[in-house]
């Protein structure tokens, strides 16, 4: 009984711990976080292995901190813990950082505990803000740390890339692949392809969203003279598919959806120029927080139109 008790359990964290991965893209689907967590294996086996453990202890700190229980079920306690741990791979250098990766993902998983209860009060969603409050002030120690050693391969984006001569002809597909990839700070045409069809196994809207998001601040960075490399990077349509996504989700009046998606889709552009010019002096990048302004910005707004009616 005791066996048979302890291999449901670790079944139960194993799925639970894959959900986190699709939870990323405002989903609860273990298939759809296996994919995902194999593309990024794919991409980097020790960023794989890693972010699956960086959900396991997010999903453990939730049960220990005493987390609501269908909260922890759906991956809740696993995103934002997984992001953490991948961001602390690209992002430091040192023989240290497999031990700062689980603890930077227990950090993650205790602030959305506190965090959740504090927002709850207003029906506001906490989506990635644990990840990216840790990843910032995780970055800002390093700069001060001589024992944390920021990867020479991470810049911080520049406001100077804005409003720079489009130069060749931007790839809408490969921005649409790099894209979903950047969601999880991977530029990976393998993890983008993964990931995408992990959203289709979810369900076609989750799909449908991401391409529809894509195309809304493509064509919105397109028009503002973004440069046509960044656009083939992805940089400014993944925080326009998770908003995409989470407007689709969130709004419950699908005649207004259509409209008011393609107004946040498109607001993360000059927001991600924004957060951009900001964060540029401290070193620090956007992440996915033009996305969680984007969204809250539209639930409030949604909120006011229904008091109105």
């Amino acid at each position: 009984m005791r066996k048979s008790f302890d291999i449901h359990s670790i079944k139960n964290l194993i799925l639970t711990s894959l959900k986190g991965f699709s939870q990323v893209m405002l989903m609860e689907n273990a298939l759809s976080g296996g994919l995902i967590l194999l593309g990024i294996a794919i991409h980097s086996p020790l960023l794989g292995l890693t972010a699956f453990i960086s959900s396991i202890v997010g999903t453990l700190t939730g049960q220990y901190v005493g987390a609501d229980k269908p909260a922890i079920h759906q991956g809740l306690y696993g995103f934002n813990s997984l992001l953490c741990g991948i961001a602390v791979i690209l992002f430091l250098q040192n023989d240290w950082r497999w031990l700062i990766a689980p603890i930077a993902a227990m950090l993650a998983a205790v602030l959305m505990f506190y965090l959740s209860k504090y927002l709850v009060r207003w029906k506001i969603p906490v989506l990635t803000f644990p990840f990216i409050v840790v990843t910032w002030l995780g970055l800002l120690a390093a700069y001060t740390i001589k024992g944390l050693h920021i990867n020479p391969e991470f810049v911080a984006s520049s406001p100077a890339k804005w409003n720079l001569p489009i130069e060749g002809t931007p790839n809408f597909f490969l921005g649409l692949i790099k894209g979903v990839g950047e969601v999880f700070i991977i530029d990976s045409l393998w993890a983008g392809s993964l990931i995408l069809i992990a959203l289709f196994v979810a369900g076609w809207r989750f799909g449908v969203y991401a391409v529809g998001g894509t195309f809304i601040s493509w064509l919105t960075a397109l028009l503002l003279g973004v440069d046509a490399e960044l656009l083939d990077l992805g940089l400014y349509n993944y925080n326009a598919v998770l908003t995409m996504i989470a407007v689709g989700l969130l709004f419950d009046d699908k005649r207004r959806f259509p409209l008011i998606g393609i107004f946040a889709a498109a607001t993360t552009v000059p927001i991600s120029a924004g957060m951009d010019l900001l964060l540029y002096p401290l070193g620090l990048p956007a992440l996915t927080s033009p996305f969680i302004i984007s969204t809250w910005l539209f639930l409030m707004i949604r909120r006011a139109i229904v008091r109105s009616l």
